[in-house]
């Protein structure tokens, strides 16, 4: 008896580009979503990286009594001459990162750096000194936000001057930073009256300035380091540290510049304190109403969308909209405003 073989059905030409469609289709809504979920983790671990630096920052000040300072500076007169501070380099400079370090388990780096030379000490600039300059080149995991291109394979160089040039080379980055104040040029702008002094108006982490030479040469009053005391405006409602992401490539909104390149974003280098001008959206034209997002040179910049992770005195963590009220941001920015605007009677973040 003969027995007949029936074929198996097979695809045709059409079903098979019908189902490759589907595939795509399907490819094309989920890797949004995919992506979605990516910038979500990073901007957690980014969070989870704001969290530490404030809580470095409350042991400094439990261990202290004072909180860290945005940027130290010491300077005799004459400036670098024999016994005077840092001598023979002019002055003794660090950054705020420089006083977290023992409190993000980060001892080896901190004992490597001598805190009676300035950052950029070398001997390959004056033989002899202490090599601040090494330990500047440790990558420090806790300073470096996931969303930045590059991430932590950026290396900074550039001539730091002070009296005299002083090169750095391959520093390691970091995407934080503080906002200390605002900038003389901007205090009306945002609102405060004319005459205010920009001391009125520092955060909570504000720079310490000491040395016989602090007027002469830098006219800056002396002053410390802040207490917990000088936050009157409430540690809630003060910032501690803010993003500046992206350096040493500067960035406008969304859109690499490759006209400028930023020499300050090194983790040690004390010009990652910066000052509130604000911007013009879509350039770096200043005082302007654009305060989160618009460039990354001196200014609160992050990678992620629509808005910035930020870092606040009591050591919690907000993710401020770049759409936020400029005179709200710069309340938030002072720790001692006092209602010298409306918006420092009550800031509200979610503005």
């Amino acid at each position: 008896m003969k027995c007949n073989r029936v074929r198996p059905a097979a695809f045709t030409l059409v079903e098979l580009l019908v189902v490759i469609a589907i595939i795509g289709i399907l490819v094309g809504l989920l890797l949004p979503a995919v992506q979605a979920a990516r910038e979500a983790a990073r901007r957690m671990q980014c969070g989870n990286n704001m969290k530490q630096i404030g809580l470095a920052a409350l042991n400094h000040e439990s261990a202290y009594k004072r909180l860290p300072p945005s940027l130290f500076v010491d300077i005799g007169l004459p400036p670098g001459s024999s016994g005077q501070p840092g001598s023979p380099y002019p002055a003794i400079v660090h950054c705020w990162s420089i006083y977290l370090l023992p409190y993000i388990e980060q001892n080896q780096v901190y004992s490597a750096y001598d805190q009676k030379f300035p950052w950029f000490s070398s001997p390959s600039i004056v033989p002899g000194t202490p090599n601040n300059q090494a330990a500047l080149k440790n990558v420090i995991p806790g300073f470096i936000c996931p969303s930045t291109p590059g991430g932590s394979e950026r290396k900074i160089s550039g001539t730091f001057s002070f009296g005299a040039p002083f090169p750095f080379q391959d520093f390691a980055a970091t995407d934080y930073a503080t906002c200390s104040s605002i900038n003389p040029g901007a205090i009306t702008f945002f609102g405060y009256a004319a005459g205010t002094a920009q001391s009125d108006l520092f955060s909570s982490l504000g720079p310490e300035v000491k040395g016989a030479g602090a007027i002469p040469v830098l006219a800056q009053q002396p002053r410390r380091a802040n207490s917990m005391a000088f936050v009157t405006d409430g540690t809630s409602n003060t910032l501690l540290m803010c993003e500046c992401a992206g350096r040493p490539d500067f960035y406008i909104g969304n859109k690499k510049d490759a006209s400028k390149y930023l020499k300050d974003g090194g983790w040690g280098h004390h010009e990652n304190d910066y000052g509130l001008d604000g911007a013009i959206a879509g350039s770096t034209t200043s005082p302007g109403n654009c305060v989160i997002n618009c460039h990354n040179d001196n200014e609160t910049f992050s990678f992620h969308t629509g808005g910035a992770t930020h870092g606040l005195t009591d050591g919690s963590v907000r993710f401020l909209n770049a759409s936020i009220s400029p005179q709200i941001y710069a309340a938030l920015i002072t720790a001692s405003g006092a209602g010298k605007t409306p918006a420092e009677v009550s800031p509200n973040s979610e503005q």
